[in-house]
């Protein structure tokens, strides 16, 4: 999807009439980048990922877990935790999701080629997990941050 740094996602209303433009324009710029990289030899391979997090908050007393709609009062406490990060702990990239339910993390820095990047990307998840969960868990014991792409009515 890309980042959306700003604004919100159109709705599926709003995009149907312009899917085709848009096809057509991804698609052209998918040549042209062929096009100029065609070429390139001993660049390394860097690759990332990305976790949506889903925002939640269980009632014990009944019983019931709802989405928590908190991802834009999160969002700038995660940004600004990763902005006074100086030590040694990897730099992670928060953004927002479709919803106020949802919030994305990545890390700043793309992982390499080398079989020594697969040891970091574990502790790199766990650490996206912790630093949303420490901000959730100021504000209330029953808010929680889930893997979980799609919410069970």
């Amino acid at each position: 999807m890309g980042v959306l740094t700003e604004g919100t996602a159109l709705s599926w209303n709003e995009i149907v009439p312009i899917c085709q433009v848009y096809r057509s324009y991804a698609l052209s710029q998918l040549v042209k980048i062929f096009e100029k990289c065609r070429d390139y030899q001993g660049d390394s391979f860097l690759w990332g990922d990305e976790l949506e997090f889903t925002l939640v908050h269980f009632d014990h007393s009944k019983k019931r877990v709802q989405l928590l709609l908190k991802a834009h009062e999160i969002l700038p406490r995660l940004v600004e935790t990763n902005k006074e990060n100086h030590d040694d702990t990897p730099s992670i990239a928060w953004h927002p999701e479709t919803c106020d339910f949802m919030i994305e993390g990545v890390p700043c820095e793309p992982y390499g080629f080398l079989p020594s990047y697969l040891n970091t990307v574990e502790a790199n998840m766990t650490l996206r997990r912790k630093q949303a969960q420490e901000i959730l868990s100021e504000q209330s014991d029953c808010e929680y941050i889930i893997n979980m792409s799609a919410f069970p009515r």
